[in-house]
């Protein structure tokens, strides 16, 4: 690998660097929730870099690596994932939403190849990555505090919801950003042992200690220290590790528990007053903290302490351990009883656990046993290829036993099963132990300074690997994009360069380029056309309308929005007929779609078309029954057919 790094262009390399940089921080601040907002900016931008580097790569400019066997299956997996993606789109219940779903995973894909294209840098490229990732995660943590103090900052919903979110725009998610955080700050302590290097290093535990915990995530705490046991496991300074995380978390843990005191910050439905109040105490404890941090890391002489007294830190290290468990098991009997029989009924139950301080401390899986149950029925109905990409939110409404809305199952494999079948978590799996085995030799044959960064950025994949259990974290561009990337660099670390393509392959690249921005373009492009139209409609150009709908239409076939567009232009210009028609395609095209019948029934009841909305309405109704939809205007319907005295319904 070494020669063939030094033989990449010193100013390619560096810009290599620059758009991961740009990608990662981009992906972290702008990286559109769980919706699908960024595939059309975000991606596109990643898709320019990945094909820039395929194309400089088949010209010999870039080098990118010689994979192993594991390493192999991980990326073949990964891509046959998205290609059966598209697949789905076929007989997707909901083609335009397994469509938006391909447009994520070529995104994850371009962000895979940056990746690959960084893990092979002159110089050290893992060392260089994780540096990058370390000062995006600590930016983006404190931003997220920052909007806790500064509440006018953070995206909190007028204190409807108090979790932390900050841009990522939920809570479990920055989580597992703050885990990744984790293992970053470890391995700065524990390798990086310069006058920046630990004091940095301590700043993100602490950090990150305080986001997991204002986040009130339960799988962020279980992961984060997972992560840290193994990231410790796997350092070789672990002990010294262990103490300077003491020493950085600790502070983190005192400036929480005084936040969990303080229901304006933890607790849902506080008064602004109460929240900026208590807001600013804690930014004033904050910077406090960092304050204990600093100074601790730099008096406490934690490296003569290991030198000379190791095994009787080591041996407090560990007494510290057993008491804190002692202590927190004696506090689950005084507070429970029996905890193994407190377990299950946590598990056990269903119902919602209350954003409050105790929420940490229940096992409650907050719905998701319900969902993942609706997901297995959804996919024991369609084993063989699911009911599309991102379809379980329509999926589920014939199975659901409420009207709460639901996008995902919050479990990822499920998730895969439910909406791909089989061969889609099959291929999933695939990627899992394809990744797992090639980290694991890549952590073997790395160079000792290396392989620590390396071990430092294995905290991301762990991390996403053990909420995507229990979450959704596979619909956030925001943690799913710069996972993939690090995913990509801890294969390709280490590995020989692989051989300059010919010309045919680069005529391929682009041609796949440009497939591959229309899918991630056209969406967007339709989704403003119709926002256009209906602008148009307000200002009363109807013919200019009815043209941008079409628009809309062709750049989108498989939505039914355009079509409902359509249908608004014509109701405007007193075509009732035409709309009816364009509704009535609407159902024929997502035919498994309670919407779309809800849409042509209440169109024809507002009409006075009675019979003609029960058997729309009717139809929204079978495939969702507790949906909340009109319920009202179903029983008009019903009755105008039942009606023995009215002819219009041909009996």
């Amino acid at each position: 690998m070494d020669g063939a790094s030094r033989s990449m262009r010193p100013d390619l390399a560096a810009a290599i660097l620059v758009a991961t940089s740009v990608l990662v921080v981009w992906a972290f601040f702008a990286g559109g929730a769980s919706g699908v907002s960024a595939i059309a900016t975000l991606g596109f931008a990643a898709l320019i870099v990945a094909t820039l580097l395929l194309v400089c790569w088949t010209r010999g400019a870039v080098v990118v690596p010689r994979l192993d066997r594991a390493g192999f299956v991980a990326v073949v997996s990964a891509m046959a994932l998205v290609v059966w993606t598209a697949l789905t789109v076929w007989w997707s219940i909901a083609g335009d939403r397994s469509f938006d779903a391909l447009g994520k995973g070529l995104v994850l894909l371009a962000f895979g190849v940056v990746g690959l294209a960084a893990a092979v840098r002159p110089g050290r490229p893992v060392t260089a990555v994780a540096l990058v990732l370390a000062a995006a995660l600590g930016a983006a943590l404190c931003w997220a505090l920052l909007g806790k103090v500064v509440p006018s900052l953070g995206p909190d919903d007028a204190g409807r919801v108090t979790r932390l979110r900050g841009s990522i725009g939920y809570w479990n998610a920055l989580a597992l950003l703050a885990d990744a955080a984790l293992g970053l700050g470890l391995w700065l302590v524990a390798t990086v042992r310069d006058r920046f290097g630990r004091p940095l290093g301590a700043l993100l535990l602490y950090i990150a200690t305080l986001t997991i915990l204002l986040t009130q995530s339960r799988a962020g705490l279980v992961a984060g220290v997972t992560v840290v046991a193994l990231v410790l496991a796997l350092s070789p300074g672990r002990v010294e590790a262990s103490l300077f995380a003491l020493l950085a978390c600790g502070s983190g843990l005192l400036v929480a528990g005084w936040a969990f005191t303080q229901p304006a910050l933890v607790e849902d439905g506080s008064a602004s007053v109460e929240r900026v109040s208590s807001g600013t105490t804690l930014g004033v404890l904050s910077l406090l903290g960092i304050v204990v941090v600093l100074v601790a890391v730099s008096k406490v002489p934690v490296v003569r302490l290991v030198e000379t007294r190791r095994r009787t830190v080591v041996r407090a290290l560990l007494s510290a351990v057993a008491i804190l468990f002692a202590v927190g098991l004696l506090g689950l009997v005084a507070t429970v009883g029996n905890p193994v029989r407190w377990a299950g009924n946590q598990l056990a139950s269903s119902g919602e656990v209350v954003n409050r301080p105790g929420r940490l401390g229940e096992f409650g899986t907050n719905g998701r046993s319900v969902w993942w149950g609706e997901a297995w029925q959804i996919f024991r109905a369609h084993p063989a290829g699911g009911t599309g990409a991102s379809t379980f939110e329509i999926a589920r409404k014939r199975v659901r036993s409420n009207a709460q809305p639901v996008s995902s199952p919050h479990s990822v494999p499920l998730q895969l099963l439910s909406e791909t079948g089989l061969p889609g978590f099959v291929l999933g799996l695939t990627f899992v132990v394809g990744l797992v085995l090639g980290i694991r030799a890549t952590l073997g044959r790395l160079e000792d300074g290396e392989r620590g960064a390396a071990v430092g950025l294995v905290g991301l994949p762990l991390a996403f690997g053990l909420h995507a259990l229990v979450d959704l974290d596979l619909d956030f561009l925001a943690v799913a994009a710069p996972t993939l990337l690090v995913a990509a660099v801890l294969l390709g670390a280490g590995r020989q360069s692989a051989g300059q393509a010919g010309g045919l392959v680069t005529a391929g690249v682009v041609v796949a380029a440009v497939a591959a921005a229309w899918v991630l373009v056209a969406p967007a492009l339709s989704t403003r056309s119709v926002e256009r139209t209906y602008a148009q409609i307000a200002a009363g150009r109807i013919d200019s309308a009815g043209s941008v709908a079409r628009r809309g239409q062709r750049l989108n076939p498989l939505a039914p929005d355009p079509l409902y567009a359509r249908a608004a232009v014509a109701t405007a210009a007193d075509d009732a007929p035409g709309a009816d028609a364009f509704l009535l395609r609407a159902t024929r095209l997502q035919p498994k779609n309670p919407a779309t019948w809800y849409e042509l029934g209440l169109f024809r009841s507002i009409r006075g078309d009675l019979c003609g909305a029960y058997y729309a309405l009717n139809a929204a109704y079978t495939l969702d029954p507790n949906g909340s939809f009109a319920r009202n205007e179903l029983e008009r319907a019903k009755a105008a057919v039942n009606d023995p005295e009215n002819p219009a319904c041909g009996r």
